[in-house]
């Protein structure tokens, strides 16, 4: 049995090596090349280009281009048109020829005779553009297709943005965060770019209560290279600051300020569109911010604060024999803490949530107001599920003291009769 597994081995092992220097005999004392590369070549990667130039023919064609190949254009407003020219020259011993190739705008030769450039010879090539608006971004290209055989294509592109009529910075205007009882104020620039002047007539926030606590300056101005940069085409400028008196309510405010306008003549008369006199007309500047303030609440599971101030309590769908009071707590801090009393205001809907606001109890830097908060059913189906962004019961929580202003508690809760 073991001279069997023995001569097993041997014929395995004669096997193996008759077919080894069978494949040496056919290819193992081969090169194995790829193009200019192979296994006995010392050309490395980084030597290609150097060797694919030296197998050119001598006397081609070289094209160069004397302007950068991409242009910004800064700003343009819609419906307007634009041309950039470039140049290129042909620095190489042969004719090199020119034929456009793909393009996403308008493009043009200058002074070329049968698109084909004699040594020494230079030609403009020019891009025109239109302009078209629903875009902050601008951005065409243009291929001129050579026999350069280093340079087969050249590819021209032009960027830019794309302004619109009247034009604010910063886009947003902010005051950031400001503490409770304290005034804000908001400062943006307004630049005009269309063809006749405007006249602001009247300036509002889109909250008529904010409106109510301002004062708003505008100074027109005109527009240069030095202080507003690719702005300084526009057709006139107005530095806006809007104040804001203490009172504005607790949270995140996200507000426009609205500029109605009218387009006049150099005198200042309205211009008239269409053969009748122009109507008013709007733009407008998104102001965000945060008041903060010493009043606020414990958020738990159920109560979370809402991205546009106060609070929000859900109880969901209360069906029979479900608790029909919660429980929560208003949060006094800061210096006012001892000289403010926070009181229950409106309700609503009124008769079916009532609220109670228990005695303060102080714990460190703030004080502590227990409230509780009651549903009362009727002899209809109540809902305040919040389908619009208002359609929630509420609890307001006054203040006596000015620093202090007053918070809203929404509800969202479907009640059936019980």
């Amino acid at each position: 049995m073991k001279k069997f597994w023995f001569w097993i081995l041997i014929s395995a092992l004669l096997g193996f090596g008759t077919a080894w220097a069978i494949n040496y005999q056919k290819f193992g004392h081969r090169v194995a090349w790829f193009g200019p590369f192979g296994t006995a070549s010392d050309l490395k990667p980084a030597d290609l280009e150097s060797f694919l130039e030296s197998r050119l023919p001598e006397g081609r064609p070289r094209v160069e281009t004397l302007d950068p190949p991409e242009f910004d254009f800064g700003l343009m407003a819609p419906g307007s048109e634009g041309e950039h020219v470039f140049r290129v020259r042909n620095v190489g011993d042969d004719d090199l020829r020119l034929r456009l190739g793909a393009s996403t705008c308008k493009c043009t030769f200058g002074d070329l005779e049968r698109e084909v450039l004699a040594p020494g010879e230079e030609t403009d090539i020019k891009l025109s553009w239109f302009v078209k608006s629903g875009s902050e971004e601008f951005g065409q290209s243009a291929e001129i297709i050579t026999n350069d055989p280093k340079r087969v294509v050249i590819r021209f592109s032009i960027t830019g943005q794309v302004i619109r009529e009247i034009d604010i910075e910063p886009d947003t205007w902010s005051f950031g965060e400001v503490a409770t009882g304290e005034p804000l104020e908001v400062k943006g620039t307004i630049y005009n770019f269309m063809d006749t002047p405007i006249e602001i007539t009247e300036v509002k926030f889109s909250n008529d209560e904010i409106t109510a606590l301002s004062e708003f300056d505008v100074q027109p101005f005109q527009p240069t290279e030095e202080n507003d940069g690719i702005r300084s085409i526009a057709k006139q400028g107005f530095r806006v600051v809007a104040k804001v008196k203490p009172g504005v309510r607790q949270g995140a405010v996200s507000q426009n300020l609205l500029f109605k306008f009218l387009r006049v003549d150099d005198e200042g008369q309205p211009v008239k569109i269409e053969d009748e006199e122009q109507g008013d007309q709007y733009f407008v500047a998104p102001v965000k911010g945060s008041v903060v303030g010493p009043l606020g609440m414990i958020v738990t599971s159920r109560l979370k604060g809402r991205e546009g101030g106060g609070f929000l309590y859900d109880f969901g769908r209360i069906e029979k024999g479900d608790p029909l009071v919660a429980k929560a707590f208003v949060v006094l801090k800061g210096s006012e803490r001892d000289n403010t009393q926070l009181s229950i205001g409106e309700v609503e809907p009124e008769g079916v949530v009532k609220a109670k606001l228990g005695e303060p109890k102080g714990q460190g830097s703030m004080k502590l107001y227990p409230l509780e908060i009651e549903l009362v059913p009727g002899d209809e189906t109540i809902e305040r599920m919040g389908r619009t962004r208002d359609e929630f019961g509420s609890i307001w929580i006054e203040s006596d003291n000015p620093k202090v202003s007053k918070m809203r508690v929404a509800l969202k809760f479907a009640l059936d009769p019980q």
